[in-house]
């Protein structure tokens, strides 16, 4: 099923978020403990990285640590026996457009989940689960414009144990100018509480290397 794009403006009037806030404080907001250098921020875009690419639309990237969700049945069992469920933002598809003093960055996320031996409590049960993820924009600084949470809801029929969910977003970034849509980066990732995010640091799945391609 794929939803028709939403039009999110993003600004920092309509998120409410400090000016100062870089991505390793969006991290942190969203996990919590998530543990960078508070001097620079990891998504700045370098001027190296300008050079390198042709490509004039935002740079989109899943982040890592927060590209998979797992749910368990009970707090500090992380066995797959005990699993309910677990999802991923596998892969991300992006476009831009550009306006006279903005660009429409297009998005189509693919999300992948399994369901764990505790996901139905009887064998017909159509389990429902909604998972939160976000969207955030930073600036060339790496500074945090905008971020919004979002669901990906999803549900499992009486004989599926998995199930694919796509969505499509629209965002519309504010410029100054044209050339510089591409110093801004489009984070994507799950809303983890500190548990989750100490799970996936010790069983990493990676997402694929060119996750946010045009």
């Amino acid at each position: 099923m794929i939803k028709l794009p939403r039009a999110l403006l993003l600004c920092a009037a309509c998120i409410g978020l400090s000016a100062c806030q870089t991505a390793d404080g969006l991290v942190s907001d969203i996990s919590r403990t998530f543990n960078l250098d508070r001097s620079s921020s990891p998504y700045a875009v370098s001027d190296v990285e300008v050079a390198k690419t042709n490509d004039p639309c935002p740079q989109v990237h899943i982040v890592d640590e927060l590209s998979s969700l797992s749910e368990f049945a009970s707090a500090g069992n992380t066995s797959e026996r005990n699993l309910i469920s677990r999802v991923n933002l596998q892969q991300v598809e992006s476009s831009c457009s550009f306006q006279s003093n903005q660009v429409s960055v297009d998005l189509k996320m693919a999300f992948e989940s399994t369901l764990g031996e505790k996901g139905k409590l009887r064998k017909n049960d159509k389990p429902f689960f909604s998972y939160p993820f976000f969207v955030a924009v930073t600036d060339p600084k790496g500074v945090i414009m905008a971020k919004e949470i979002f669901s990906a809801s999803m549900t499992y029929d009486r004989n599926e144990d998995s199930h694919t969910y796509y969505e499509s977003m629209r965002q519309l970034i504010p410029l100054d100018r044209k050339s510089s849509a591409k110093r801004h980066k489009v984070l994507l990732g799950f809303q983890l509480d500190p548990a989750q995010l100490k799970y996936n640091r010790q069983n990493m799945v990676a997402v694929p290397a060119d996750n946010g391609g045009q």
